[in-house]
């Protein structure tokens, strides 16, 4: 499952956009020989003018990536808000992604155990904005009763509101290392963790520099033209420089 002896390494944009915009992240993952590219079609949003994602429009996307890139090369990082959404990406998805705002949406997690199949790496389990490290490894119980291996789960700390953060949240490292104790992979999110670009990579450092095992990053070849979290997305050259650094 993991990308290098170290650790597990997650790159792309908030929401898949366009061809042109993948294209250039996909590049980059493959130079250093990593190969899990965030491809989210959905985007659960707060604001419901927001962009919510391309949807199964991104297929085509999707499908033009497979004709440059195999399946061993280049893995879909795919997020479900629904069981509808879910069969839509599962064919796709080497990793499910289950967001904070659904990590107690129960029948989606019993959904989720049902439909994963060994054409999927894992399913990757954010923790809820309030969540207790508890009530994470229960919702992650859901996904092994529905038949996901423990070994196949991955946790993802993506932060907690702050009422004392500049940037109203802030990343729990205590809560990551309470969770990995309980035996599951476990990695942050710093990017949502922080909202601010200029706090994700020495986030992500710190991650490894704990012991976790991996990091998600969103990356984008022009971050202040994202369509969703511009903020706190990077450059491509600036997940590079990490990238290098920290394998």
């Amino acid at each position: 499952m993991k990308d290098n002896k170290h650790s597990l390494y997650i790159f792309g944009p908030c929401a898949l956009e366009s061809l042109e915009q993948i294209t250039p992240v996909a590049a980059l993952l493959k130079r250093h020989g990593l190969t899990y590219l965030r491809t989210q079609l959905f985007k659960p949003r707060t604001n419901p003018d927001s962009f919510q994602g391309l949807g199964k429009d991104g297929i085509t996307i999707l499908e033009t990536l497979r004709k440059t890139y195999s399946p061993a090369e280049l893995k879909f990082v795919c997020e479900a808000c629904s069981t509808d959404q879910l069969e839509i990406i599962a064919p796709w998805a080497s990793v499910i992604q289950i967001g904070a705002r659904n990590m107690q949406n129960f029948e989606l997690l019993k959904a989720v155990g049902k439909r994963f199949s060994e054409h999927n790496d894992f399913v990757l389990l954010k923790r809820g904005f309030a969540n207790t490290v508890e009530e994470w490894l229960e919702s992650a119980r859901y996904l092994m009763q529905g038949g996901v291996p423990k070994s196949k789960i991955v946790l993802c700390e993506r932060g907690t509101r702050s009422v004392t953060s500049p940037t109203g949240v802030q990343l729990d490292f205590i809560a990551a290392m309470e969770a990995k104790k309980s035996g599951f992979l476990v990695i942050t999110d710093p990017s949502h963790g922080s909202k601010r670009s200029e706090f994700v990579i020495p986030l992500a450092k710190a991650s490894l520099q704990l012991g976790l095992d991996g990091v998600m990053v969103e990356c984008h070849p022009r971050p202040a033209e994202s369509v969703s979290d511009a903020k706190q997305a990077i450059s491509l050259e600036e997940a590079e420089n990490f990238i290098k650094t920290s394998l």
